[in-house]
């Protein structure tokens, strides 16, 4: 998989409960296409000025992870529980409350 990644913090409407609210929005426009997107952190495109960058980011290595909240790349998730509720809710997984502990066991054992 190609990196960086596009992890779906930068869609409209965030699902899974994350407070975005502390942070600035940008208001970005393609000159070519005339597309819109609005975002809280353009992410790689401010590195390389690609409008395919836009809400790309490098995923960080996964060791240690419990001991170094708050997550993602804007600290909008509090907690390990917070993420796995987001990327429930963001891609539609359907992970059962069971799954959720598990995982969460799982990532704060790394």
């Amino acid at each position: 998989m190609p990196a960086p990644l596009r992890i779906g913090t930068d869609l409209p409407d965030p699902v899974g409960g994350l407070d975005v609210s502390g942070l600035p929005v940008y208001t970005l426009r393609n000159l070519a296409t005339g597309e819109i997107k609005v975002t809280t952190d353009p992410g790689r495109a401010l590195i390389t000025g690609k409008w395919k960058d836009v809400g790309r980011f490098k995923g960080p290595i996964l060791r240690g992870l419990a001991a170094r909240a708050p997550y993602f790349h804007n600290g909008s998730a509090a907690t390990l529980e917070d993420v796995i509720r987001f990327y429930d809710e963001r891609f539609s997984l359907g992970l059962t409350a069971q799954q959720k502990s598990d995982l969460q066991a799982f990532l704060s054992a790394l």
